[in-house]
């Protein structure tokens, strides 16, 4: 994906209550590049499902998708079967156009037997992000726009020394449009495997210094909502 270090999204973005203009100046992080669109299903076989959006990319080519993907929750699912497709873009301008390309809603008899159409939301990356998906830890955040620009900061921080201290590590902080009631901001956590996930955790509870860095963060954090695992996957590249 062009200009995206390889995507997931300098513009305006709406904040969840308010306009907030993301920019760089006045000491504000440039937001990443590109924008995604994720399509929120509950799959009754999701192994199907994605060999079955493998098989068929005509939708991802349909929209105009420079990369899609597949990601499974894996631990404090709400309900069997939570998963979400998402197709990246290199702009929100391509992405919105993309809502006027395909209706998930009127998908093949086949995709809807399998799955079951939950919601879609569009996502604009807050800092660069590296896309190498895999083992996956999400959580869902309220936070205050007068916040957020000093949370993104200590995340870029934290990625930075975690680096450092020898993880391999992407962190993504997603600014949701369009997600209605259901979606925050996200921060994602992303690792090459579960067991380096796990190390992070043992590093973490083991009091790493980089764990400073996070209390700083999180004391900008109104309400966690949720706190998930996810299993991550590339399912499309444009040719």
């Amino acid at each position: 994906m062009k200009n995206i270090i390889l995507v997931i999204l300098v513009a305006l973005v709406f904040g969840t209550s308010s306009p907030f203009v993301f920019g760089d100046h006045h000491g504000q992080v440039p937001a990443g590049d590109g924008a995604f669109v994720a399509l929120m299903v509950k799959a009754s076989d999701t192994d199907a499902y994605i060999q079955m959006l493998k098989d068929n990319p005509a939708p991802f080519k349909a929209i105009g998708s420079s990369v899609a993907g597949a990601c499974v929750t894996k631990t404090g699912a709400d309900y069997p079967g939570q998963m979400f497709i998402w197709n990246g873009f290199d702009s929100m301008e391509q992405a919105m156009a993309a809502t006027d390309k395909y209706d998930a809603n009127k998908a093949t008899a086949e995709l809807s037997a399998i799955r079951e159409v939950q919601y879609n939301v569009m996502f604009k990356p807050l800092k660069a992000f590296d896309l190498a998906p895999n083992s996956e830890r999400l959580w869902r955040l309220k936070i205050s726009p007068s916040n957020l620009n000093g949370f993104v900061k200590k995340i870029v921080q934290l990625e930075s020394v975690m680096r450092e201290d020898g993880h391999n590590v992407n962190i993504g902080v997603f600014q949701p449009i369009g997600g209605g009631s259901h979606e925050t901001i996200h921060l994602r956590a992303v690792s090459p495997t579960y067991a380096e996930s796990g190390k992070i955790l043992d590093d973490a509870f083991g009091g790493a210094e980089w764990m400073s860095i996070w209390a700083e963060a999180t004391a900008l954090v109104d309400e966690v909502v949720s706190d998930n695992f996810e299993q991550c996957q590339v399912i499309y590249t444009a040719e």
